[in-house]
């Protein structure tokens, strides 16, 4: 009869390859963490922030629409919602203009709407940290210029935060890389404890012949040798 191998049986043999388990998973994170500091590049990541404003608002100055209750000044709804439509329209007008292409060409730049508002979010990744902050700056100092080409003197834009130079790395996550190493190892180790146990053709003491042959053990003989002659059966 063929051997069926239970749910209880899978536990104990991953017990009995305890150490094998162990090992292997740790080897996978230990493999994984030298693999992602030698041979996967650091990226780094830095963003600059820009505000639009169209033509109507530029007296009032919409950037203090939020301490307006402070100062007493009041700003027309309309002028903050045709400033967002503005906001939208830079941001597909930057990406594509000549001038903003020859700098953004070959980096990894996006230019991106802050939700609900009239700011620009231009973030900059490279593997170096200070070109991601001169790139984002420079697309930034540059927007102005474009706007204007293209809208006159019937708005304006404003940098409202520089990028600064990030002092450590966007990517790779460490973390994530050695978390999913131990997980591989894990998944190997079970693996090869399997294995293992399929390709050991030896009869092993205890019920195994029974499992195996359906025939049931009603005496072992002990080998002495093995034993050192210092147990009887």
């Amino acid at each position: 009869m063929k051997k069926q191998i239970t749910i209880g049986d899978l536990f104990q043999i991953f017990l009995q390859h305890i150490k094998l388990i162990i090992i292997v998973t740790l080897l996978g994170a230990l493999l994984a963490f030298l693999y992602v500091t030698y041979f996967v590049t650091p990226m780094y990541s830095t963003s600059a922030l820009i505000m639009v404003q169209n033509g109507s608002t530029q007296d009032s100055n919409i950037s203090a629409s939020t301490s307006s209750n402070l100062t007493g000044e009041k700003v027309n709804m309309s002028d903050i919602s045709s400033s967002q439509t503005l906001a939208n329209t830079c941001s597909t007008l930057f990406r594509v203009d000549p001038d903003m292409k020859s700098i953004i060409s070959g980096a990894s730049i996006s230019i991106s709407v802050v939700e609900d508002s009239y700011f620009l979010r231009i973030s900059s990744t490279s593997s170096n940290p200070h070109t991601a902050a001169n790139i984002a700056n420079l697309v930034a100092n540059t927007a102005p210029q474009v706007f204007k080409k293209y809208f006159g003197d019937a708005g304006r834009v404003d940098t409202v935060e520089e990028a600064g130079v990030p002092s450590r790395p966007s990517s790779p996550d460490v973390k994530r890389y050695v978390l999913i190493g131990l997980l591989a190892g894990l998944l190997l180790s079970l693996v090869i404890s399997f294995l293992l146990e399929i390709i050991d053709t030896t009869i092993k003491p205890g019920d195994d012949l029974y499992k195996t042959y359906d025939v049931p053990v009603f005496a072992e003989i002990v080998d002495f040798d093995a034993e050192g002659g210092a147990k009887k059966k």
